[in-house]
Formats: structure tokens, C-alpha cells, sequence
């Protein structure tokens, strides 16, 4: 029985503004204009795509949206509301980010990518607490995968390519675990490079193409909701008819 959900959003398309892009005329010039240094900005394709033609894996990078969105739905949930679930972020450039249950993030996207950019420069938030509401540390996702290993019972990595299940089928499977992590790959295209099959219990597809994240994951929360509801009530019903007896 699924008591609690941890929730691994794997090479976030959140970073910092590549400082790989600096010496770029354009990239000088958009700065300039700005009046800003790269480490102020996150990369952000909807005002970079310009910048980012050469870009490695560009196609994967730059949508803290993604990101937000998903958070959004993830601490928007009943689960989070009962601390019944926990969320981490693993980046593209291997940070991973750890939120207290109790952080309660901002709608506007403006003001989370400025929250983003104060966790990558202080370290935690809020800077000098002794219980931060997020923290960042340096990991491979691969390396975490391992470290999470030994807390969960289940891992399953959620693609278009994994095996097709109905939403009852993967609620019982999530359900059933003690305490499974739950991957998502928390950018628009492609596949998940940092994470091999053996790392994973199962590799689940709830759809035949694509969701946005953030609708994939509600419901997802949504269904184990559901599911305890209904096995609650199963439950009383069967005590009603045992008292009967």
C-alpha cells in the first residue's frame, strides 16, 4: 500500500544561461542590452532560441516552465497537502534540488525563475536557515538513482517508450509499493541519457504519445487519490458487514 510518493523530475531544462554562449557576438549584445552578466539569467528559449543554434541538446534545454508547471501540479495535489509526497529535481547540469514539503512556490513565472536564481547562487533558501525550504547539491542522475536505491521499493521511470498501462493498472502498481519514486524527464523532447534500464524497476508509458508533464503527473496523483478513496470505502463497507454478523 502506497503510503507515500517520492517525485524525481530527471534533466530539468533549468540552468543557468550557458556560459559557453558569452563569446558569441549576439550573446554580448543581448547582455549588454540587458545589463546583465549570464550567471543573472536562467536560459529561457522562449527569449534565447536565438542564442542557442549551436547549442548541444538545445532541443531539451532552456523551459523552467516545464519545470514550474509540474512543481505546481505536485504541491497543488492532495498527497502534498497530507505530506504525503516529496519532490526533488535533478538538472541537465547534474544539480539536484531538494523541497521541503512545506515550500510553497510562487504562480508567477517571473518570480520562480528568481527564486531559482537566488537557490543557484546562495545555495538554499532561504540563505541563512537552519530549515531550508530548498537546497542544491552536485549529483549525476545516475549516482542519485543509486543513492535513492536503498529508500525505495520501487522505481519506475514514466516514457512513451516504456509499457503501455491503463490508469487503474499503473495506480495498483504505484499503490501496492511502499514507498516508489516516480521519474519523469521534466523537458519538452527526447529521452532520459543519464538513466540506464537497470536502474529502474519499470518503465511505464500511460499514453501512446506525449503529455505535458504537469497533466501526466496530476493524473497520475490524481488516480492513486482515487484509488485510496475507493479501497477506503471498501473497507468500511466490509467492517459495516462484519458488525452485522
Amino acid at each position: 500500500m502506497s503510503k507515500f510518493l517520492t517525485i524525481l523530475l530527471a534533466e530539468a531544462a533549468i540552468e543557468l544561461f550557458p556560459k559557453e554562449l558569452i563569446n558569441d557576438v549576439k550573446t554580448r549584445q543581448y547582455l549588454s542590452k540587458l545589463k546583465k552578466s549570464a550567471d543573472e539569467l536562467l536560459l529561457d528559449m522562449s527569449y534565447h532560441s536565438h542564442l542557442t543554434t549551436n547549442l548541444p541538446d538545445a532541443e531539451k534545454r532552456g523551459r523552467p516552465d516545464i519545470v514550474h508547471f509540474a512543481l505546481l501540479s505536485c504541491f497543488g495535489s492532495i498527497l502534498a497537502r497530507d505530506r504525503r509526497l516529496s519532490v526533488i529535481i535533478h538538472t541537465y547540469n547534474d544539480k539536484i534540488i531538494h523541497l521541503h514539503p512545506d515550500i510553497r512556490l510562487p504562480k508567477n513565472i517571473e518570480r520562480f525563475n528568481g527564486l531559482i536564481l537566488q537557490l543557484f547562487k546562495e545555495k538554499q533558501i532561504p540563505p541563512d536557515s537552519q530549515e531550508p525550504l530548498m537546497t542544491v547539491k552536485k549529483s549525476s542522475l545516475s549516482d542519485f538513482v543509486k543513492e535513492l536505491r536503498d529508500k525505495h521499493d520501487l522505481i519506475i521511470e514514466f516514457s512513451v517508450k516504456g509499457e503501455q498501462k491503463s490508469s487503474s493498472e499503473y495506480s495498483e502498481i504505484i499503490y501496492n509499493a511502499i514507498n516508489p519514486l516516480l521519474i519523469f524527464g521534466a523537458y519538452p523532447k527526447g529521452e532520459l541519457k543519464g538513466l540506464s534500464d537497470d536502474l529502474v524497476d519499470r518503465k511505464i508509458a500511460i499514453y501512446e504519445e506525449g503529455l505535458d508533464l504537469f497533466a501526466v503527473i496530476s493524473q497520475i496523483l490524481a488516480g492513486q487519490q482515487m484509488l485510496e478513496d475507493k479501497l477506503a470505502k471498501l473497507d468500511q463497507s466490509e467492517e459495516e458487514q462484519m458488525s452485522w454478523k
